[in-house]
């Protein structure tokens, strides 16, 4: 089930917030426009829904209403529902160091020539090493326990997405691409004998940036 809100009253800060969020990851998008998606309205904009930024609107598709394994807020202008559930299933995965979801989240070619092509035997080992590299920033054991889809960042030319469509091509020849996205996500998360939330964001320092594909009608994370 999705639980649909807006956010209207606390827009302009919200997108001072996210715009600045987007600025400081320049230096690692330097192929990419690092504006939200919708841009900027100007000052004599339509304040209709469908003609606002990035934000204005935000669904919730929860774990316990839902068939997503954990819980993602988005923007559901920018976002589609497959879009959500690959990310769902991506996080879940890394978090739970799970590989059915992995597989659900990741082309499975994709997935194939990554193993085949790195030091891991097969997805566990994967999982188990991501797991290890997040804990790194995490500072102990963690659960993620919450998705919010931030903003989709605007690229202009196909070259932003050049590197990621060769990977798919080369992995996956013939394969049929028809739509790319770039997600800016935070995770929350929990530490063991803690009921605290904590922002993954927080500790990086900048938002994780995650691409989705729709390839041959499915949508996978492409990373």
């Amino acid at each position: 089930m999705k639980r649909a809100f807006t956010k209207a009253a606390a827009l302009a800060a919200a997108l001072t917030m996210i715009f600045s969020a987007a600025s400081c990851s320049e230096k690692k998008q330097s192929d990419k426009s690092n504006n939200l998606a919708g841009g900027s309205p100007p000052a004599n904009a339509s304040m209709e829904l469908e003609d606002m930024p990035y934000g204005a609107e935000y669904f919730q598709k929860l774990s316990s209403e839902s068939d997503v394994p954990l819980s993602i807020e988005y923007d559901p202008r920018f976002v589609t529902d497959a879009e959500a559930d690959a990310l769902s299933n991506y996080f879940y995965a890394l978090s739970e160091r799970n590989p059915e979801y992995l597989k659900k989240a990741v082309h499975p070619d994709l997935l194939k020539y990554r193993l085949a092509n790195s030091s891991y035997e097969n997805e566990q080992e994967f999982l188990d090493a991501e797991y290890e590299l997040i804990k790194q920033y995490t500072g102990s054991d963690f659960t993620f326990d919450y998705i919010l889809v931030d903003g989709r960042l605007k690229d202009d030319t196909d070259s932003a997405f050049e590197t990621y469509d060769k990977l798919m091509e080369t992995a996956s020849p013939g394969c049929n691409i028809t739509t790319r996205n770039v997600y800016m996500v935070n995770c929350t998360y929990a530490k063991p004998d803690d009921g605290g939330s904590y922002s993954l964001q927080m500790r990086l320092g900048d938002y994780m940036y995650i691409c989705v594909y729709t390839i041959d009608g499915e949508t996978y994370v492409v990373s």
